[in-house]
């Protein structure tokens, strides 16, 4: 039993990429290197600090190195992976003060997003944003993470794109992707998620009102708690 313990340990040390599925033949195969890895950074399933080895990388997604290097190097510049001192690319951890200031941006951003939401909100989006809730709040129930990442997502995303702004849509999406990996550490917070459905619920009922300052006041407020839970989790070592 001990022996076969140790052989299942190092397998899986072995294999940090067995989260990583083939990337198949699709329409642009460095472009599809660069979503897959770029979706293991956000989800988690690769951690920072992780080096990413072009020639694990290869065998695992079934392709030549080329398009590997391609999309670490796009990686790099959106700054979720590094070049180590001596070679070779490590994902990147996020500082404290990267992750103040992210927040910090994203609460003018997304709380920007939700005032125009309400300016040009309709029964139709009312109806969608409580159905979004209505999935959270089952999903919190059972305590199911990955439902309830997909509930919050949906809700927040429905809220930006109402807002009739393509180019404050990129932008809130770009500043999230980077700090996406911290969302699962949020949402298995239970205190937390059961503040944000609250958040959540307050949110619609004063955009049904149409409301636009409180609702900008809610999400800012939303967003900034977000970013103390992330911070408090990294300065007691929970988080990296």
């Amino acid at each position: 039993m001990a022996e076969s313990t140790r052989k299942g340990s190092k397998g899986r040390a072995a294999d940090p990429f067995k989260a990583i599925k083939p990337v198949g033949k699709p329409r642009s195969l460095g472009e599809a290197v660069y979503e897959t890895l770029k979706t293991a950074i956000v989800k988690g399933d690769l951690r920072p600090g992780q080096r990413l080895v072009e020639q694990q990388l290869s065998n695992r997604l079934q392709t030549s190195r080329i398009p590997i290097r391609e999309a670490i190097k796009k990686l790099e510049q959106e700054g979720l992976v590094e070049k180590m001192a001596k070679k070779g690319w490590v994902v990147r951890s996020i500082t404290k003060e990267e992750i103040e200031e992210t927040f910090g941006i994203r609460a003018v951003l997304e709380s920007y997003a939700a005032y125009l939401a309400t300016e040009r909100v309709t029964d139709a989006l009312i109806a969608r944003l409580e159905s979004a809730i209505g999935a959270y709040r089952e999903a919190l129930t059972h305590r199911d993470t990955e439902a309830l990442m997909s509930a919050n997502t949906q809700f927040h995303e429905m809220i930006y794109k109402a807002s009739g702004s393509q180019k404050l849509y990129s932008l809130i999406n770009n500043f999230r992707d980077f700090i996406s990996r911290y969302r699962r550490a949020l949402l298995t917070n239970l205190d937390f998620a059961r503040m944000s459905l609250e958040d959540h619920v307050q949110m619609v009922s004063a955009m049904r009102k149409k409301d636009k300052e409180r609702v900008e006041s809610l999400v800012r407020a939303h967003i900034l708690r977000g970013k103390s839970i992330v911070v408090t989790e990294m300065e007691q070592g929970r988080l990296v």
